[in-house]
């Protein structure tokens, strides 16, 4: 009975991380949607709005979710998905037009260079907090590095969706 137990519990520790990574909207949409639509954050700045928090786009307004489920994506990945192109509709080309040329795109700055810390996120290499770090790096204002700072969680939040 012990063994069975401990081997239950190995298992779900082996098939958390498999659960969490279905979820990483980045990964699902390069998967499931790139090759026809392109850029994630791209076509969700040429192609969807927002209206009262509501992403809607030229295929059924009026419930885009369900679109998304008739359209090859798994009822489990549609929330992240949908959540994720409704950010990047009302977000900026920002980090594209002022990052990119060092960092290239902002998922694969942050899955190349961010880390969640108990203490928050902080740069993978040299443990400093983002928005400390944000602060001092080409001038930013402190807008700019709230802005910055909010899109690098954002997009942290969509690759890590438990």
């Amino acid at each position: 009975m012990r063994g069975t137990a401990l081997l239950s519990g190995l298992l779900l520790m082996f098939l958390i991380p498999f659960e969490a990574g279905a979820r990483d909207a980045y990964a699902s949409w390069d998967n499931r949607c790139e090759e026809c639509h392109g850029d994630a954050d791209e076509f969700s700045r040429s192609f969807l709005w927002a209206i009262d928090g509501q992403l809607q786009g030229q295929h059924h307004v009026d419930n885009l979710r369900l679109f998304m489920g008739n359209h090859y994506i798994p009822e489990h990945q549609i929330e992240a998905i949908y959540d994720m192109l409704l950010a990047q509709a009302n977000t900026l080309a920002r980090f594209e037009n002022e990052c990119s040329s060092c960092h290239d795109s902002a998922e694969a700055f942050v899955r190349k260079s961010i880390a969640t810390r108990i203490s928050g996120i902080a740069g993978v290499e040299s443990g400093v907090p983002v928005l400390e770090f944000l602060q001092t790096h080409q001038n930013l204002q402190p807008a700019d590095a709230e802005f910055f700072m909010k899109l690098i969680t954002r997009v942290l939040d969509d690759i890590s969706r438990p």
